[in-house]
């Protein structure tokens, strides 16, 4: 028997093993080596992208740097490249100058005001964050992300009733999109109105039914609302979505032991014997949730 070679396969040994003919004149194709400097304002942007993809933060501002100065001064788009360089390299200070000298140039651009949430939320500067997000929204009223970011932060802050009305805001700016709907049934869930809650999490499940997160968090409502035979229900349906998360037969396992439907439970139970460590504490945080001690 031939000895193990530490050297990878070669191009001809991987072209047999999966029997792809190949003449001996082919060799794989090498990539070219990435240019030092943009020749346009777009070649520059596209490096400073590929720089932070790799976690070169310095190459990238560089980069993006050439590319400001390669566009007009009312361009602002690398200059926005550049700001988000500066903040993925933890330095506030300079993200939130080029922020502030593309508001200068276009004063009616909403990018800026974004970029300058993000920066004051990271530190903790809500007030200023949440500014910055109204007048974006201010800028742009038709934008539901912005109202949804409005509303996240919102919701950090602990001010529910208010990340409530702005998440609301979002579902009328776009009510097609099952994330936002989600989004208040979670907060809902929150704020234990499981009734408005089941409200929400039906129109996100009518927007995407293929999804079973949505069911398991319909789950939760049902529950908490003491429709029990609709959370199972509702359960199963996630389960049947998606056979292999474990953490839905434990979870039923121990719905229909509380329902006192033993023979059932213990049938799931064996199926959830095999739930890891993750699944365990995704199972101990929806019992929280539930109010369901052991």
């Amino acid at each position: 028997m031939p000895e193990p070679s530490t050297s990878p396969p070669s191009f001809t040994q991987i072209a047999d093993l999966f029997q792809v003919p190949v003449s001996d004149s082919v060799e794989p194709v090498k990539a070219a080596p990435r240019k030092q400097k943009g020749d346009t304002a777009e070649e520059s942007d596209e490096l400073g992208r590929s720089c932070l993809s790799e976690g070169d933060w310095q190459a990238a501002i560089r980069h993006f740097r050439d590319a400001v100065a390669q566009r007009g001064p009312g361009d602002i788009g690398s200059r926005i490249e550049l700001a988000g360089a500066f903040e993925y390299a933890d330095q506030a200070p300079q993200a939130l100058r080029q922020y502030q000298i593309a508001l200068r140039a276009q004063a009616e651009a909403v990018e800026p005001h974004l970029g300058m949430s993000d920066v004051y939320k990271r530190y903790s500067r809500y007030d200023d964050s949440l500014r910055e997000l109204e007048e974006a929204i201010r800028l742009d009223p038709a934008n539901a992300y912005y109202r949804i970011k409005l509303a996240e932060t919102y919701r950090e802050l602990g001010e529910r009733k208010k990340a409530l009305l702005a998440a609301q805001g979002a579902v009328a700016a776009k009510p097609d999109e099952a994330f936002y709907h989600y989004w208040i049934g979670d907060l809902l869930i929150q704020m234990k109105r499981f009734e408005d809650a089941l409200e929400s999490l039906r129109a996100a499940i009518e927007l995407s039914p293929g999804d079973d997160f949505l069911y398991l968090r319909a789950t939760v409502a049902f529950w908490g609302a003491g429709r029990q035979a609709e959370a199972i229900k509702s359960l199963r349906l996630a389960s049947d979505l998606d056979p292999s998360r474990l953490l839905y037969y434990g979870l039923l396992s121990i719905l229909l032991e509380e329902t006192g439907q033993l023979d059932e439970a213990q049938q799931d139970s064996k199926k959830a014997q095999k739930m890891d460590r993750f699944d365990h504490d995704a199972l101990s945080r929806l019992l929280d949730e539930m109010g369901i001690e052991l």
